[in-house]
């Protein structure tokens, strides 16, 4: 019998003859390799910090199929080399299926029990899968029919809509054991000669041990020569080891006796604290003020206003008033970026942090564990999809592009500025409300239960204005405003403009809608929302993203808009799209209107939709706004005017007064940005596109727009008459 690593398993796990297993374990005795290779699979499955390997992984050796195929012993012969040299360079997949084939060798020992009553719902389940997946655990009940939100996502069908019998899936095989004629002959020989096929250094050797030694012993030296260092020449050493003047070494460092003018009051004696650390200034960033020792203790009763000995209360001490800087602040403050998972780890999280020492602000890469005090912001770039904690202990998973601001709050409930993002919100333990303004609507949520969970997105879109505030550079935002029931019940409250309020309360799958400040019916979710379970619409942002994190992983905070500015010039479209949204929210507009900004380069009509729908939710802060203005007006001088006409959107009237030739004639215009926004608005209008491409030469398209103009039915519907909708 050969030794691979197919039976090698098979070994360990004892599904072997005893006459095989004998063999093997001749062999196994002999090669250094196997028994390196065993002690491998025995810690790795022993280490609980290693992580899974995701179950939608693709890459060879790590697909779960193969995996599968590897342990059922079906795995093509060719494949089969392959698959083991997998196993022996990635420590991870060697553990995994390692793991994997122990629980299925117990198994033969163990049957499956499944009760009576498990056995009956899994049979009263709908026979096919409900198109709705994310990993909310929630479900929605509708019509009698549950419709998951985290349904699997591996499809499965029955034929028929039958149900299948379930003894013979949960029958347990009565043997797994391998015979000699059941092991497959091909495979990598576990031998000396391995390293051949596998480098030494990714399945380990015998001298390991000899290697760990030399390591310990070189840092060891290491760390003699530093501290040498450190303490300098031998003459620094005598005094650090000798008796300093008025110490005694036997009774410790002497104290001054105290004069008469350092006492409280003459003749009082003040009690020396003997451990002086607990007179150290406490410091920012402890959460209580130090517990004081016993010592001190005694010293503080003895002097402030205790009783002495004789029993009268000494009242010539007076008890020093606690500074307010040192009590700890009850109302929340602060939130902390605390990812959870490795992919939010990896996500960008920037923050404008305020300078104390000359009153200025500026933005800074924010590192996982720090904090954000009360009056600063925190923007995160689009597709990206990390937690927040925000005190006393809201969890907040921020889903794609957000900019938010730590509010002051005068209650225990934490107050949170979300000017456009869309974002989850979790109860914990610790708390279960939290305020959140939305541009102007101050909406109070309650959690009911400690795993109660709700969906909040914030969309801003930009109102038509007449031609004199056009002229002057001002547009109204006005915010649309979703709050979704994804978990459990959760009640609201909410206080709009005009002195507008009103409550209610949603269960799982009810969301309500805010427009112009005023409250929709409730209502039921008829699909899935894309961003419940991933922050990139589309899987090639995700790959943006990665580009997106490289980039900015190890650059100083001085360099974030420099390097961002050169992410804008990116080979790859969608991370350029991707830098350009990013800067939108941090206020720089000066690559979108410029001769090479994103919406002058061909080759990005796909993200160009993209960019004109982030311009509202990045202007939902007026300074931000003007920026803006002063941007076109400096990249695009002699069009600036005819760049804000097009970018803004037009009412209904304006349309009858000749504002729909205006964007028909921009159609024929030969700036492409120009071109892009005109046919922005004309499909928003009239939902057509007849055919038009901005970067491509339209005659024909032009004309049929043309025609419309010429009947006047460049309108709004008269069921989409602008009613504030995102152009999404």
């Amino acid at each position: 019998m050969r030794l691979t690593l197919r039976t090698l398993l098979a070994y360990r796990d004892g599904v072997l003859d005893p006459k095989e297993a004998a063999l093997l374990e001749e062999k196994i005795k002999e090669s250094s390799t196997a028994q390196q290779i065993s002690q491998r699979i025995e810690t790795g499955m022993r280490n609980r910090k290693i992580a899974p390997i995701p179950v939608d992984a693709r890459e060879f050796g790590f697909e779960a199929n193969l995996v599968a195929e590897f342990l059922d012993d079906t795995i093509p012969m060719e494949t089969l080399p392959d698959m083991e040299r997998k196993c022996l360079e990635n420590n991870t997949l060697l553990i995994e299926i390692g793991s994997c084939h122990q629980i299925l060798s117990r198994a033969i020992s163990v049957p499956a029990s499944i009760p009576a009553s498990l056995r009956q719902r899994i049979l009263e389940l709908p026979s096919k899968p409900v198109a709705y997946s994310t990993g909310l655990g929630s479900a929605l009940e509708k019509d009698g029919k549950i419709r998951r939100i985290d349904s699997p996502s591996s499809a499965y069908s029955m034929d028929g809509g039958e149900h299948v019998a379930l003894e013979s899936a949960t029958a347990a095989p009565k043997t797994l054991r391998k015979t000699r004629a059941d092991l497959r002959a091909s495979g990598i020989e576990l031998s000396d000669g391995l390293g051949r096929q596998v480098p030494e250094y990714l399945i380990g050797n015998d001298r390991g041990w000899l290697k760990r030694a030399a390591v310990a012993a070189c840092l060891l030296i290491a760390l003699v020569v530093a501290g040498a260092i450190a303490i300098g020449p031998l003459d620094r050493v005598r005094i650090l080891l000798g008796k300093p003047d008025g110490m005694d070494i036997a009774k410790g460092p002497s104290v001054p006796k105290q004069t008469k003018t350092e006492s409280i009051r003459s003749g009082d004696e003040v009690a020396e604290p003997k451990d002086r650390r607990s007179a150290a200034p406490i410091s920012e960033s402890s959460s209580a003020p130090p517990m004081p020792s016993a010592d001190n203790s005694k010293a503080a009763e003895s002097s402030l206003g205790d009783k002495d000995k004789s029993g009268v209360k000494n009242e010539s001490v007076t008890k020093p008033s606690i500074e307010p800087s040192s009590i700890p602040a009850r109302k929340p403050n602060r939130m902390q970026w605390l990812p959870d998972s490795k992919p939010s780890s990896d996500s960008i999280v920037l923050a404008k942090v305020n300078n104390a020492a000359d009153g200025t602000s500026n933005w800074k890469r924010l590192m996982a564990g720090e904090y954000v005090q009360a009056g600063e912001r925190v923007v995160v770039p689009p597709a990206q999809r990390t937690e927040i904690r925000i005190e006393p202990g809201i969890r907040w998973l921020c889903a794609g592009e957000s900019d938010l601001e730590l509010l002051p709050s005068g209650t225990d409930s934490a107050r949170v500025g979300l000017k456009a993002g869309r974002a989850l919100l979790f109860s914990t333990p610790d708390a279960k409300s939290i305020e959140v303004d939305c541009n102007g609507i101050l909406v109070s949520i309650r959690f009911d239960t400690d795993d109660a969970c709700c969906g909040l997105e914030v969309q801003n879109v930009m109102l038509p204005c007449s031609d004199e505030m056009l002229q002057a550079g001002k547009f109204d935002i006005k915010p649309i405003v979703r709050l979704i029931g994804v978990q459990g019940e959760i009640a609201f409250s909410y206080q709009g403009p005009n002195e507008v309020a009103g409550q209610g309360s949603l269960n799982v799958g009810q969301y309500v809608v805010w427009k112009q400040g005023i409250l929709s019916e409730k209502q039921e979710l008829v699909e899935e929302l894309w961003w419940l379970r991933t922050s990139a619409e589309r899987p090639i942002d995700q790959l943006a993203s990665a580009d997106l994190q490289s980039e900015l992983a190890t650059i100083e905070s001085t360099s974030l808009d420099s390097e961002l500015f050169e992410l804008t010039k990116h080979r790859r479209g969608e991370t350029a799209a991707l830098a350009v949204r990013t800067r939108m929210m941090l206020g720089q507009y000066d690559q979108i209107f410029s001769p090479d900004g994103i919406l002058n380069r061909k080759g990005l009509q796909s993200h160009w939709p993209s960019i004109l729908a982030q311009i509202p939710q990045s202007l939902a802060r007026q300074e931000n706004r003007t920026q803006l203005v002063e941007a076109i007006r400096a990249d695009a001088p002699n069009r600036a005017n005819t760049i804000l006409s097009l970018l803004i959107p037009k009412s209904q009237e304006q349309l009858s007064a000749g504002a729909d030739k205006i964007l028909v004639d921009a159609l024929s215009s030969s700036a492409l940005d120009e071109r892009i926004m005109a046919i922005n608005q004309l499909s928003a209008i009239t939902t057509k596109n007849l055919g038009y491409q901005p970067d491509k030469t339209s005659v024909d398209a032009v004309q049929q727009w043309r025609k419309m103009l010429d009947k006047n039915e460049i309108r709004y519907s008269e069921s989409k008459i602008f009613n504030m909708e995102p152009n999404r």
